[in-house]
């Protein structure tokens, strides 16, 4: 469960407020800080709140977009190309910047090392990916597109590009580049863990 589902904070017990005179030390030995879901939780204790009102709550709003998002793209790339999510985020990432390691693709897509490293290996399978060793450092390996990866790449960029294109027409493009904008300083805003 994540911190944009609102279910996250249902049923929390009663806990201290950061600001009440208990201190630190008195919590048992070996027991970890709070979490955000936990530390809202404590603001609230004893106050009867009206549940969250998702038509208006911006995280999960931007939550259902992604997700729309990410439906549409899942399916252009199965059936344009017979590759996942996972694997046409890597080629992206790759086709981006050549020459980018797994550990930059997990970096910037942001998916878990695992998911990256089997997207990868497909990749590399099926011949879309070549990896090759740094002459810098014998231990990393630099991912770049073969031919046939350019290929694949050229054909779905243009019909993942068309899955935003309803929404483009609402915001011109100063527009669209303020809205990345915005987007992209409440990500940088956001903790990675809850």
């Amino acid at each position: 469960m994540n911190d944009l589902d609102p279910r996250s904070t249902a049923g929390s017990t009663a806990r201290t407020h950061p600001a009440s005179p208990v201190a630190p030390s008195a919590a048992p030995s070996g027991a970890s800080a709070p979490g955000l879901a936990e530390q809202a939780a404590s603001f609230t204790v004893g106050v009867e709140r009206e549940p969250i009102r998702l038509d208006a709550y911006w995280p999960y709003q931007v939550t259902v977009l992604a997700d729309r998002i990410a439906r549409l793209t899942s399916a252009i790339v199965k059936r344009e190309a017979g590759l996942n999510l996972s694997q046409w985020r890597v080629l992206a990432a790759i086709a981006e910047v050549p020459g980018r390691t797994a550990v930059d693709v997990v970096t910037v897509t942001p998916m878990d090392k695992g998911i990256v490293s089997r997207a990868t290996k497909a990749l590399l399978e099926a011949g879309l990916v070549i990896r090759r060793a740094s002459q810098a450092d014998g231990r990393v390996s630099h991912l770049y597109l073969t031919g046939k990866g350019k290929d694949v790449y050229a054909n779905l960029r243009e019909a993942v590009e068309a899955v935003p294109l309803a929404a483009n027409r609402m915001m011109d493009g100063a527009e669209q580049a303020a809205f990345c904008a915005l987007v992209r300083q409440l990500a940088n805003s956001m903790p990675d863990e809850g």
